[in-house]
């Protein structure tokens, strides 16, 4: 399975650190405003940073930092960033393998329902052999249910 860049992973946690910041500096904003409840002008004179730039700031770190953290799960061609189908699938690959290796999962607890179900019948099932990765798939698969390559 293809592994995802250091530097990638680097972006998609600083994106997340991004969001957090952002979200902390606009609860900031409610909480600093209660806290001057008994003297609402102290922002107007000069006593104090106003509230509000800080909601702002945080709105623009959550956007900048969900930018970030797609283009690090994504990569810059997944995300959309850059315009080349054939670098979006190399940086989606690790996605479309997981989620390949996820549904193989769920085929694999269906096929258990079905020989159970068809042992009662006692019937002779034929497989074919994928030629890219050697997963027996039923006679009538068009797709290798493991690798999606087409039979």
């Amino acid at each position: 399975m293809s592994k995802i860049t250091k530097g990638r992973k680097a972006a998609y946690y600083t994106g997340m650190a991004l969001i957090a910041l952002g979200f902390i500096l606009f609860i900031s904003t409610f909480i600093s405003v209660a806290s001057h409840i008994n003297d609402p002008l102290s922002f107007i004179d000069g006593r104090g940073t106003p509230p509000f730039a800080n909601s702002v700031i945080g709105i623009i770190l959550i956007i900048i930092g969900s930018v970030v953290m797609s283009i690090g799960a994504r990569g810059p061609a997944g995300s959309g960033l850059l315009l080349d189908p054939k670098k979006a699938r190399e940086d989606l690959k690790p996605f479309s393998e997981a989620k390949g290796e996820m549904i193989n999962d769920v085929i694999s607890n269906i096929d258990a329902v079905d020989r159970i179900v068809k042992s009662s019948e006692a019937k002779e099932v034929i497989k074919i052999k994928c030629r890219n990765c050697g997963a027996l798939n039923d006679e009538d698969a068009k797709f290798c249910k493991n690798c999606g390559r087409e039979l």
